[in-house]
């Protein structure tokens, strides 16, 4: 995905508590350490596609998204275990100066509940990658004892979709509607449901180097990717602001109907300009507000 690099600082220690500042700029150079600098493509979520489409509930609004492989390397094998969780960012528009993002990966939660545990993450994996020392296996394995859904993260299955409109993709941050007591996190479900390749690696390389951005290209207009996008109600008992711990709520709401039918012109210079965040009130959006969860 192209995007303007971001900058580099120093190192840092593992576990220290950062400011606000410095954070964003650690991760920046331990993701750019782990996966290497790419000139014109983001730190992460480097390899992916802009796209446009249409949301439908009581009134359609034009949106546009961004299906993409996570991890920071822009010209990878996508069926690589490195781009697994696949994501989608898709920024809903009221007008040109009005809209909210709702970014969604395809691992129901994420890694780690805090920045400076990611970091973490990321330092112990580099660590692991670099040098195949018993000392930073250890090390890799106590965080992971620590830290159990990073445990699951890392040890899940890596589903491949047939494409970026048949697998399921979850919010992992909860946000609020109208500062009450409704707390929900969004899922967008595939509308021909869930279609994954079987864990054939022989098949599996048989596959094109970008076979999900190859049928992007390919399908539309007449193919368009659909999702169901699900609010998942919180129980008054699940935790808010913990993206490593699922919701006991079993509450779905569809509330919307996403259509992706265009791969925007121009991609990459549009790339540039567009950067979707998971603050789902930053574009002016009236009536939502995210929790207090420290990843947002």
């Amino acid at each position: 995905m192209a995007a303007q690099t971001n900058g580099s600082t120093s190192g840092s220690v593992i576990g220290a508590t950062r400011s606000d500042d410095i954070l964003p700029k650690e991760l920046v150079d331990e993701m750019q350490a782990l996966f290497g600098k790419h000139l014109g493509y983001r730190t992460t979520h480097a390899k992916g596609l802009l796209v446009e489409g249409l949301a439908t509930s009581a009134t359609p609004r034009p949106s546009d998204g961004s299906l993409f492989c996570c991890g920071g390397l822009s010209h990878v094998r996508d069926i690589n275990d490195g781009t697994t969780p696949k994501g989608i960012a898709t920024r809903f528009k009221i007008d040109n100066d009005t809209y909210t993002d709702l970014i969604a990966h395809s691992f129901d939660g994420f890694a780690t509940r805090t920045g400076d545990d990611f970091l973490a993450f990321l330092q112990v994996f580099r660590a692991f990658k670099v040098a195949q020392f018993l000392l930073e296996k250890a090390k890799a394995g106590a965080f992971l004892t620590g830290h159990p859904l990073a445990a699951v993260f890392v040890n899940s299955p890596k589903p491949n979709p047939f494409n970026y409109g048949t697998i399921t993709y979850y919010e992992p941050n909860t946000h609020n509607k109208d500062g009450k007591v409704t707390n929900v996190r969004y899922r967008l479900d595939p509308a021909d449901g869930e279609h994954l390749y079987p864990n054939d690696l022989e098949q599996l390389k048989k596959l094109g180097q970008s076979y999900l951005e190859d049928d992007l290209k390919q399908r539309f207009p007449d193919r368009p990717i659909v999702f169901t996008i699900q609010a998942h109600i919180a129980d008054p008992t699940d935790v808010l602001d913990d993206a490593t711990i699922l919701y006991k709520s079993t509450t779905n709401v569809p509330i919307s109907r996403l259509e992706i039918n265009k791969v925007a012109d121009d991609n990459a210079t549009k790339q540039q300009q567009i950067a979707f965040s998971p603050t789902p009130d930053l574009g002016g959006i009236e009536g939502i507000a995210p929790s207090k969860d420290p990843l947002i």
